[in-house]
């Protein structure tokens, strides 16, 4: 086997090909959503989140056919003893040892990089999680996706939740946007990111830090990967404060009538205004007109965030899957390929 690094700016055959190796995995992977689109894996894989270099190495077999990859985050602002990996062994080379000479293989540049834990996640009762147990490794926060349904019993129900919401939200205003941040909200967007510090998360994890450079970094790379990124926030009136922001991302060329949900957070002083509800039902009523095709929206949490959860389930959002954080040290990564 051959694990050659690429570069996923000017190597299209590679990133087609793990592109390729994620749609033939995808129903034993993640069968219960579509896979990503090719444009935004490519967007990914070149630009990654901000301040976190990435490597990207591809696999293959004697005769040149794929076996699998990997993406190694190495961040250089939080985070510094930590690698972050996403590794695929393709469907036909699995239970063969390539997956653990591909997290060896990592482990060494993580070791190189100077970090001392590797850190992942997998979908519960899936292949991947059957291989983190296997390899040793640490399983930590649960996360658990949910589906949104969109469609007429929605849409009929959000009148009732927005007017509930808005009887406790006076004193806000909504302002919504598509792609970059309005100028004027930029810093009150960076410190809305920064309330998601006190949000459930591991032990080993350093919430991120946000600056007006970090955040145009990742609306620049949403331009890249050619995504539509539709935003609302409440603003207290009178302020240039952000007190509320959810986001969700529309892919023209992902699979048809699917959306991400990104972000919903409240700043810890605006809570219980009702304002995550009323920012959530703005936003869909916002995309009932604007993805008119729009019909199922996905989104994360942890399985502690009984808040964030709570709103989620009165909008009604459904149990979808669950997700395990794992972690491996970087030595005992390393010592999966020692003989013997």
């Amino acid at each position: 086997m051959r694990i050659e690094q690429y570069d996923p700016t000017t190597d299209e055959d590679r990133v087609r090909g793990c592109h390729d190796m994620i749609v033939a995995a995808q129903q034993q992977d993640d069968p219960n959503v579509p896979p990503p689109s090719l444009s935004m894996l490519r967007g990914w894989l070149a630009q990654g989140f901000p301040d976190e270099p990435q490597q990207c190495w591809f696999a293959t077999g004697d005769s040149g056919v794929p076996l699998g990859c990997y993406h190694l985050a190495l961040p250089e602002r939080e985070n510094r003893q930590n690698g972050f990996i996403n590794l695929l062994v393709g469907v036909g080379a699995r239970r063969r040892g390539i997956g653990t000479a591909l997290l060896a293989h990592a482990a060494r540049q993580a070791e190189a990089a100077e970090r001392t834990l590797l850190l992942s996640d997998a979908r519960v009762g899936a292949p991947g999680a059957a291989f983190a147990a296997a390899v040793g490794a640490k399983a930590g926060l649960q996360e658990v996706r949910r589906i949104l349904d969109v469609g007429d019993d929605l849409r009929t129900r959000l009148p009732g939740l927005r007017h509930d919401a808005a009887v406790h939200a006076t004193g806000y205003s909504l302002r919504q946007w598509v792609g970059p941040t309005p100028a004027d909200l930029v810093p009150g967007v960076c410190q809305l990111n920064m309330a998601m510090e006190d949000a459930p998360h591991d032990a080993a994890f350093e919430p991120i830090s946000w600056d007006a450079a970090r955040l145009r970094a990742v609306e620049q790379r949403s331009a890249l990967q050619g995504t539509r990124e539709y935003s609302v926030a409440a603003v207290p009136d009178g302020t240039g404060e952000v007190a509320a922001l959810t986001q969700v991302t529309v892919d023209p060329a992902g699979a048809p009538g699917w959306a991400y949900q990104q972000i919903t957070a409240v700043t810890r002083r605006h809570r219980g205004h009702r304002l995550g509800t009323l920012v959530k039902v703005a936003m869909l009523e916002w995309l009932g007109s604007a993805e008119p095709s729009l019909r199922q929206i996905m989104t994360f949490n942890a399985a502690a965030n009984e808040h964030m959860i709570a709103v989620n389930v009165a909008l009604g959002h459904r149990i979808s899957d669950y997700f395990q954080s794992c972690e491996l040290p970087v030595a005992a990564a390393i010592a999966l390929a020692a003989p013997g």
